[in-house]
């Protein structure tokens, strides 16, 4: 006795029903010996919960207090709030960057007329693995 379902491994449509695996059909097909569950069902939250988790955050709201009241976990609006960011918005050209070595960094400072040190974005790389050397990287406004 055939199904109107297709196999997800091979995609033959010579599937047969086999047995229950908790509370849900098990089929097998004859072609592969693939055995799955019918899938025909979608998976995961609909469009509008995904987007109003988006609203909610953008509006000032904390992941925490986002996911408490739509019923999901802090990871599911998370990965909502990144799918929709690298979705609807492009990367920005990263500004141009100044790298110094750690040992340079005191007379880099001094050498210039502007501080970049106080208040000034800086990140810490670790330069070169092997040796150990870290760099700090400040971006030039």
């Amino acid at each position: 006795m055939s199904t109107h379902c297709h196999c997800p491994q091979c995609g033959h449509g010579n599937v047969v029903k086999n047995g229950f695996v908790k509370d849900k059909q098990r089929f097998k097909c004859k072609s592969c010996q693939y055995q799955f569950t019918n899938l025909s069902k979608e998976r995961g939250k609909p469009l509008w919960m995904k987007l109003e988790a988006v609203l909610l955050y953008m509006s000032g709201m904390s992941m925490n207090a986002t996911a408490k009241l739509l019923g999901v976990s802090t990871q599911s609006v998370l990965n909502w709030i990144r799918d929709f960011g690298e979705a609807n918005y492009e990367k920005p050209a990263p500004d141009s960057a100044i790298v110094v070595e750690l040992d340079e960094l005191w007379h880099f400072l001094q050498a210039k007329k502007t501080s970049y040190g106080s208040g000034k974005h800086m990140t810490v790389l670790l330069g070169d693995s092997s040796t150990g050397n870290w760099e700090i990287v400040i971006v030039k406004p």
